[in-house]
């Protein structure tokens, strides 16, 4: 479970472990932008021309990615050069024609691991924070006294962002073909992205300003069934672009498409159990 605060204690037991505690085999982490966030405390300002470079050699402090997934894109972008009749180019050049979306889709990213982790954020804050940290009219980038006191009170929550181990965090959705080479598509679980996102879509659950007490229930629980739906079918068998969402409808549908196609219209479509006639 990914949240934005009470990952851990020290005094004990954090009160998100507390709340469930029945599920034992609960593993509780920081969210990992939440985490990079806190660090902006100890900017001067966020306007400072070192700031984004600050934020992106944190990342890089944090995140490795997959050698094999980085290899098979750069061999792809490529064959896309080679294609257009531009000829080989260095690995530096070729890096940067490599945009930050094919990265995210293509190339599976995993942290260093806490001593790792924690050596390079130490570097880099105390790098930050000496005559490299100013810009070119001498403006520094992080406030001495603040960014050490940050970097002091997040010490602990370095092993908080580590990846689970024994668990992958990515879903292969496809594959796509790109200068001859077949690249996988992934789709990754880490952090609280898709939380902050059911935030958006739970705005538009409720249409209008003006629903009365019944109706906003009725739509906010069908908003909630169909993002569970969704959700449920992208994690275990991957998106599908039939979106029914009446289980009468569906299975009339699949029935018609059997008797008339001779094929069924989704061959993941599982039809509803008979009634048995028992409670339990």
């Amino acid at each position: 479970m990914y949240v934005d605060r009470d990952c851990c204690s020290p005094h004990g037991q954090s009160q998100v472990r507390a709340m469930f505690a029945e599920w034992r085999e609960l593993q509780v982490r920081l969210d990992i932008w939440h985490f990079m966030r806190r660090f902006a405390a100890g900017v001067t300002t966020e306007a400072h021309q070192l700031y984004g470079v600050f934020m992106a050699r944190l990342s890089r402090c944090i995140f490795e990615l997959d050698p094999a997934d980085v290899a098979a894109l750069r061999l792809a972008k490529q064959g896309q050069l080679l294609a257009q009749g531009v000829g080989p180019v260095s690995e530096k050049a070729l890096d940067q024609m490599i945009t930050r979306r094919e990265l995210a889709l293509h190339c599976r990213k995993r942290t260093r691991g806490a001593e790792e982790t924690a050596r390079r954020i130490k570097a880099l804050v105390d790098e930050m924070d000496s005559e490299k940290g100013r810009d070119t009219l001498g403006v520094p980038l992080v406030d001495h006294e603040r960014i050490q006191q940050v970097w002091k009170d997040q010490q602990r929550h370095i092993t908080c962002i580590q990846d689970p181990e024994g668990f992958s965090l990515y879903l292969k959705t496809g594959t796509l073909k790109k200068g001859g080479v077949d690249l996988c598509c992934y789709r990754c679980a880490r952090g609280s992205t898709s939380l902050e996102s059911f935030h958006l879509h739970l705005n538009r659950f409720i249409p209008g300003t003006s629903a009365s007490d019944a109706h906003f229930q009725a739509y906010l629980l069908e908003g909630l069934m169909r993002w569970n739906q969704d959700r449920m079918e992208e994690a275990v068998r991957g998106s599908c672009e039939l979106r029914i969402y009446s289980s009468a409808e569906r299975e009339a549908m699949e029935r018609l498409s059997r008797k008339i196609l001779k094929r069924p219209l989704d061959e993941r479509y599982q039809p509803p159990g008979a009634y048995t006639g028992k409670n339990d």
